[in-house]
């Protein structure tokens, strides 16, 4: 069986401005490349709001808000809520870190810097997920697109003022977010031995009540 070339297809769909088809590709290709994510996240950043209005209008608006974790909190997000959507739908994706933070580098400053503001916004609104949600990045695939930006364009971050606010904020996000895992590991132990210790409590009851059953018997 021939390859299928995704990044060609990719292409295409970005020639044709044919959203709609490009948004089911991760779905029916064995294979979306870290090449066409990018390249797709890249395209979708520029696109006219008609075209994702056009590409979503399966999906009513009311379905599009249950799928925003931030919908019901009037909260102010940096898109649409469609194009939020959208985005999310590339940052769901399965990909190899190694792979996209080479791939990143091609994206421009001007999509890392965007890119970068919304998925600090997606870290104040997003729930844990215990299950994988894909209409929803997972914390890990957050932190691991997050790196992606850092590592790929480093020096640009470093040297620009426009980056400073963003990198000073989501420094100290990260800061609260390390502080609080420390604080939910100390949580989690003394709740664990709470569990263990109630568990034991009701294995004894319960071995107290086969006695007494037996010895009636």
């Amino acid at each position: 069986m021939m390859a299928v070339n995704d990044k060609a297809i990719v292409e295409r769909c970005i020639e044709e401005q044919d959203l709609s088809r490009l948004l089911k590709l991760p779905d029916v290709l064995d294979d979306f490349s870290e090449a066409s994510l990018v390249k797709s996240l890249q395209w979708i950043l520029r696109v006219d709001e008609k075209l994702i209005d056009d590409a979503t209008k399966e999906i009513t608006s009311a379905e599009i808000k249950k799928r925003l974790s931030w919908s019901d909190e009037n909260t102010e997000a940096p898109f649409s809520d469609r194009k939020c959507y959208v985005i999310n739908l590339m940052l769901c994706q399965k990909f190899t870190p190694q792979f996209l933070q080479e791939e990143a580098r091609s994206l421009s400053f001007d999509a890392v810097l965007t890119l970068t503001k919304y998925i600090q916004f997606l870290l104040c609104w997003l729930p844990v997920l215990e299950k994988p949600n894909r209409f929803v990045p997972s914390y890990e695939q957050i932190i691991d697109w997050l790196n992606v930006f850092v590592d790929s364009h480093f020096q640009q971050l470093k040297l620009s003022e426009d980056a400073a606010a963003v990198v000073n904020s989501l420094y100290d996000q990260v800061v609260v977010m390390a502080k609080w895992q420390l604080d939910s590991r100390m949580l989690y132990g003394t709740l664990a031995e709470l569990n263990r210790q109630f568990e034991e409590k009701q294995r004894n009851v319960k071995m107290g009540d086969y006695c007494i059953e037996v010895i009636s018997f």
